[in-house]
């Protein structure tokens, strides 16, 4: 019975710190001044987007952004778009390696009911 009492608490233990640290390759919230930074991130894209061939697109609202350690760092967010005649709810994802002198940052817009749009530069 005391074995078992053991076995609880550790797991318990380990449920609350594996809460605590971060899984690496995992996604995480982004919050505060990070989220700051990676909105003014978002715009910038967005501008290099409408800069080229791509659609105008300026955030209305970011509802949610995570980010993720893959090969470089991808952030994604559920953001509501606005094209200036009407407002679209996507998925904005900007995955970014840089070390790469070229190609290094690629920008992919999923908006409901249309196709996806990708940029890389």
């Amino acid at each position: 019975m005391h074995a078992l009492k053991v076995i609880l608490v550790l797991g318990l233990a380990l449920a609350v710190a594996a809460d605590e640290v971060p899984v690496l390759g995992g996604t995480r919230p982004l919050e505060g001044a990070e989220l700051e930074e990676a909105k003014a991130g978002l715009n910038s894209s967005l501008e290099k987007l409408a800069s080229g061939d791509g659609p105008s697109y300026k955030v209305v609202k970011v509802k949610s952004a995570t980010t993720q350690v893959v090969a470089g760092t991808l952030q994604k967010f559920e953001v509501e778009l606005s094209n200036g005649s009407d407002n679209k709810d996507c998925i904005v994802s900007i995955w970014s390696q840089p070390w790469e002198k070229e190609n290094g940052t690629q920008l992919t817009v999923e908006c409901k009911n249309e196709g996806k749009i990708e940029k890389t530069w």
